[in-house]
């Protein structure tokens, strides 16, 4: 299997060669904007600052096959987020990370391949199995729908701040932050303030002015944001 794997690799070179890398798009996440008065219901973000590193994808929603497993080896792509990589004059092609090949003599093994886009018109969604060569059509039209795919190895951060109501004097927050893999379940903490103390409060470098709160909603200030993520 490793020996296949390598020989589809160096195929795989001479077609890339025409076609280029694709670079994530990094999102700076900074609001709302400070000294502006902003407003919140419960269980809205009242602050959000993070670092993101993103690359164009698409949700496939159904599997796709093509060639028998016998004659012909029987790939299969299934349902699953695929990643841009690469790109030519021609097509944009999306890494799946879920893609197969069957044959009877050999069994079933990975195999990198995913699904590729006409620049010229989107609607057009092929398969392939080399980067550059964009020419396969799979036994049905590909559900897919679009979206940004997070990095997971870049140094991706974010925090946010999420209103969780008002008890009495007592004014309340949920904390999270993403980091990293952000599939995993964030780290959160809950967070309260008395107002009797007075209406700026502060959380992890960041300051911000109450204006008004009851058990639904929030009036606010930023002051301060949280500091700026590590790069």
């Amino acid at each position: 299997m490793k020996s296949i794997l390598a020989i589809v690799a160096l195929m795989t070179l001479g077609a890339c060669a025409s076609a280029t890398a694709v670079a994530p798009r990094v999102e700076l996440i900074d609001s709302p904007p400070v000294a502006q008065l902003a407003r919140a219901e419960l269980g809205d973000t009242i602050l959000e600052k993070g670092k993101l590193s993103t690359y164009e994808g698409l949700r496939l929603k159904n599997e796709l096959t093509w060639g028998d497993g016998f004659f012909l080896k029987k790939f299969t792509i299934s349902p699953g987020r695929l990643r841009a990589t690469h790109e030519d004059k021609n097509f944009l092609y999306y890494r799946s990370e879920a893609m197969t090949s069957y044959d009877a003599m050999i069994g079933t093994f990975p195999y990198p391949g995913g699904l590729c886009v006409n620049h010229a018109n989107r609607s057009v969604i092929q398969a392939f199995i080399q980067v550059g060569v964009c020419n396969i059509t799979p036994n049905v039209a590909p559900d897919v729908e679009r979206l940004r795919v997070t990095d997971v190895d870049a140094p991706n951060f974010r925090q946010e701040l999420i209103y969780n109501g008002r008890s009495g004097d007592t004014i309340k927050f949920l904390y999270r932050e993403f980091a990293g893999d952000y599939a995993r379940a964030p780290f959160s903490q809950e967070v309260q303030y008395d107002l009797k103390d007075g209406n700026t409060i502060g959380f992890k470098g960041a300051r911000i002015e109450i204006v008004e709160a009851t058990n639904t909603n929030l009036s606010y200030r930023v002051v301060s944001s949280f500091p700026d993520p590590l790069s």
